[in-house]
């Protein structure tokens, strides 16, 4: 339970780190711009992200190509954190079962 209330922790944590980076990238800009999930993965390893993407194109079931994409397209902060507060909050509820 442990491991996973800290892999959540570091979600949110990569999270603020991805709010941040676009915050500078905006003001050194003078517009607001924000990288999606897509650019942040390529920036962290391209390789996995252009072999997801191609495995999104042609072997994915067509029902999840549209929320993959959907996810893909998404402000990376937005995508992080909400990994983090699902992670820690489904742990943090079921420690409060036992």
């Amino acid at each position: 339970m442990v491991v996973f209330r800290l892999l959540g922790l570091l979600f949110i944590i990569a999270a603020l780190m991805a709010l941040g980076s676009d915050a500078l990238l905006s003001l050194e800009a003078g517009e607001v711009t924000m990288r999606s999930f897509s650019e942040f993965w390529a920036l962290v390893h391209e390789g996995s992200r252009d072999a997801f993407v191609s495995w999104t194109d042609s072997g994915a079931p067509e029902g999840l190509k549209g929320p993959i994409g959907e996810v893909m397209s998404c402000p990376a902060w937005g995508v992080l954190g909400i990994i983090g507060i699902v992670l820690a909050g489904l742990i943090a509820l079921l420690r409060r079962a036992d």
